[in-house]
């Protein structure tokens, strides 16, 4: 009897050491049931000023590999957040606007087409941690840990200097192949996933945002057929849609020299060039403004000074 008594009060206590440190995760106490879930990287935005943000790339692995928003900063003084993570699916990405719309006021907004094609009916672990976060939210937090660290460690100035980017500058060369071979064949995007598209649209014409889709560089994954797919989509809703695996001449991309692994995605030269055109788009469009001398953005100078040091003692 003693043992079932001491088990039942130890399991009381670790629930309610469990349910305390998931609170304390949480970044924005005011948003518990809209924050913190599954891309749980992303929520360093809630922590950024509110509508401090001028541009949201959102998407997969392809947005954090190719778009550096310090370099867009230093070089055009444009504020751009990645809202990115591995293999994501479009059901994160709409959830991802979701939130940053909330706390932004962002002018415009990158989508990488890859997502398009994802199925996450087809991705087993989607669903499975789906049921996780829903029953422990724990799985919702669980690295937040490492904006309250950046806090403690750079008090006003930035809570992540990267602004969502991942620095990779290794090189694995890959073989140049002809991927964008053409063919009469479309890939066909999942009717679930032209919904949450949709939705995606919608919110962006109600808040007065430029939605435009992008294909960044990916020998891998990327091909003709879903080009063809991307585009009769963007000119079904009136939307840009920029292919830099069609149109290669734009970025110049050495896949010898400038991938990080074997042609699936560029590392920090590649992304240089990548960031530096998508500056270079905004500035001739006219879509935002610089604020490299606007104090209100200074935080923003101070994060690329973080920047360019731990780039140097990388």
């Amino acid at each position: 009897m003693k043992n079932v008594l001491k088990s039942i009060i130890f399991m009381t206590i670790l629930l309610i050491l469990y349910e305390i440190i998931s609170y304390s995760l949480i970044t924005n106490k005011e948003n518990i049931e809209k924050y913190g879930i599954r891309v749980v990287s992303n929520n360093a935005i809630l922590t950024e000023e509110k509508n401090t943000i001028d541009v949201v790339a959102i998407g997969d692995s392809l947005i954090y590999s190719s778009i550096s928003p310090m370099i867009i900063w230093n070089n055009y003084g444009y504020t751009v957040f990645d809202l990115a993570s591995a293999a994501q699916v479009i059901n994160d990405s709409y959830k991802d606007l979701e939130y940053a719309v909330d706390t932004q006021n962002p002018k415009v907004v990158i989508f990488e087409a890859d997502v398009l094609f994802r199925n996450p009916k087809k991705v087993p672990w989607y669903y499975k941690f789906t049921k996780l976060e829903n029953y422990f939210s724990l799985f919702n937090h669980h690295n937040n840990w490492k904006i309250y660290l950046f806090n403690f460690l750079k008090t006003d100035t930035t809570n992540n200097i990267f602004k969502g980017f991942k620095y990779i500058n290794k090189t694995v060369s890959a073989k140049e192949k002809d991927y964008m071979k053409k063919t009469d064949k479309k890939t066909k995007i999942p009717e679930n996933n032209i919904k949450y598209f949709e939705e995606m649209k919608k919110i962006c014409d109600e808040n007065n945002i430029k939605l435009i889709i992008m294909s960044f560089p990916n020998m891998r994954r990327w091909n003709y057929s879903k080009h063809e797919a991307t585009l009769e989509l963007s000119k079904k809703y009136n939307l840009e849609f920029i292919d830099f695996n069609t149109e290669t001449d734009i970025l110049n991309i050495d896949w010898k020299t400038e991938s990080r692994d074997g042609g699936g995605h560029l590392n920090y030269v590649g992304a240089t060039k990548a960031s530096n055109y998508v500056g270079e788009y905004l500035k001739k469009n006219n879509l935002v403004e610089d604020h490299r001398k606007d104090s209100k953005y200074n935080s923003w100078n101070e994060a690329y000074k973080q920047y360019e040091y731990k780039l140097k003692n990388n």
